[in-house]
């Protein structure tokens, strides 16, 4: 029990403990391909998280330090279909003249 009466489980500071690490690696291509005059066609293709890497949310917010899911991670970061979940690949035809 501290000074102050409040009880605290260790002496760690605030923050010391992070979370799992983030990591993504996008890719695109693009070809440009010239028409007649100014006319251009651009052909592009983009991957999002090609490597199809997990990325963990936060462990769970239990109070009770001996429960058995104190500090489980139990989802991802993102919800599945949002930006950055799941590998997404996308095709693109613009026309410029």
């Amino acid at each position: 029990m501290s000074a102050n009466g409040v009880f605290h489980f260790g002496n760690l500071g605030r923050n010391a403990v992070y979370g799992p690490g983030f990591g993504n690696t996008d890719l695109s291509i693009i070809k440009n391909l010239t028409l007649a005059g100014h006319a251009r066609l651009q052909f592009r293709i983009e991957a999002f998280n090609i490597f199809d890497q997990a990325n963990l949310g936060l462990p769970g917010r239990i109070a009770t330090v001996n429960s058995t899911s104190f500090g489980v991670i139990t989802n991802t970061r993102f919800p599945t279909g949002d930006s950055g979940s799941a590998r997404q690949v996308q095709l693109a035809v613009k026309a410029m003249f």
